[in-house]
């Protein structure tokens, strides 16, 4: 039989007091006319209630003890949870955004040998600000980057505390193998919260200004589709004679269509469940186009087609075109003041410890200098 620590102290508390009971009872119960041997059986009950007594006050701070530590304990998940739940809040604007910039990027080998595609250049500024600046132009504030384990220490050092000052609240989560576009979501589930969610490519950028669509998302999905030259590379989107989406198909072997599906969704908080749901392709993985086919078949599923560029920056010469094209159109002339004034807070800073790191650097030759030239 096993008793909870309340019960025992109970327990305990009733014979601690029984045996108090006894003590003045003994006296009484004992009466015996040979003086002797009333006085051997009271001194034989009355050391019994003693050491039973010893043994049961003992008891009774021991389990105290026990409870207070079970109190504390419980206090410290209680604020844990709490804490969890000031950690990951509720987004004031009901999203929140997360970036995929894992993988091994084997297409832009050997850049990618020794660093992460999306800290490549893309002309003045490293790729991952890009699709970091769509997701707070649109007023998000809370963004989960899901990094490769080789790569996470460079993601820290650029981005680990660029924004602290800006009311941005960056977080990161370590993938080891990738499992396709859906597990971010599984991945993301207690940063998600009960908002709503989108998702970004690390190696996307965008010209048009997408943040109203993203602050203004209430339910169901919103992805993006826009005209290209190779489809068959591309998750397609195919569109009826209203011009509404009626069929979504990964990479087809015959052509469809030739709208491809870009590197932003937004979905509302079924997408995890809707996530958790899905079954793995042929190749192994979560298919981000299973995601929209589960809204496509509730009517749910929204699609925008782009006017301006989309650059998916995933080869050698997609990424010298993504340069070129962010040069000519200004687009990384045209970033949230947030993302500008940090990066320069960033560049400051940096020049500083180089600077400090020289001159002590400078100083120490001097001295050694000085110290040679001594006879």
């Amino acid at each position: 039989m096993f008793l909870t620590t309340n019960t025992k102290l109970i327990a305990i508390t009733i014979a601690l007091s029984g045996v108090v009971f006894m003590m003045f009872a003994t006296p009484f119960l004992t009466a015996h006319p040979d003086a002797f041997r009333q006085s051997l059986i009271r001194s034989l009950f009355g050391s019994m209630e003693f050491f039973m007594a010893i043994f049961l006050l003992n008891e009774y701070y021991r389990v105290n003890i026990l409870i207070r530590k079970e109190e504390i304990s419980k206090d410290k998940i209680r604020k844990i949870g709490s804490d969890i739940g000031k950690y990951f809040k509720k987004s004031a604007i009901g999203m929140k955004g997360i970036i995929l910039s894992g993988g091994t990027a084997t297409r832009l080998f050997p850049l990618t040998a020794t660093t992460s595609k999306q800290l490549l250049p893309v002309y003045d500024k490293q790729m991952i600000f890009y699709p970091l600046n769509t997701l707070i132009k649109a007023g998000i504030r809370d963004i989960l980057l899901i990094v490769s384990p080789e790569n996470s220490g460079q993601y820290l050092n650029l981005l680990g505390s660029i924004f602290k000052n800006y009311g941005v609240n960056l977080y990161f989560e370590v993938q080891k193998v990738p499992g396709g576009l859906p597990e971010a979501f599984i991945f993301g589930e207690g940063f998600v919260g009960s908002d709503n969610v989108a998702l970004i490519l690390g190696d996307n950028i965008f010209e048009d200004d997408i943040s109203k669509i993203i602050s203004g998302f209430k339910s169901g999905a919103h992805i993006f589709a826009k005209k290209v030259p190779d489809p068959e590379r591309f998750g397609v989107v195919k569109f009826d004679a209203a011009g509404k989406a009626e069929k979504i198909v990964e990479k087809p072997k015959d052509w469809i269509s030739d709208y491809a599906v870009t590197g932003l969704y937004i979905f509302d908080n079924e997408v995890i469940g809707a996530s958790k749901n899905l079954q793995t392709s042929e190749r192994g993985e979560l298919e981000i186009t299973d995601l929209h086919r589960h809204y496509l078949e509730k009517g749910g599923l929204k699609v925008d087609v782009l006017d301006g560029a989309w650059l998916d920056a995933g080869t050698h010469d997609s990424l010298l075109e993504a340069s070129q094209v962010v040069k000519e159109k200004n687009i990384s002339r045209d970033f949230h003041p947030i993302i500008n004034e940090a990066i320069e807070e960033f560049n400051r800073e940096l020049k500083m410890r180089t600077k400090a790191v020289l001159n002590m650097h400078n100083l120490q030759l001097r001295e050694e200098f000085v110290l040679h030239k001594k006879p």
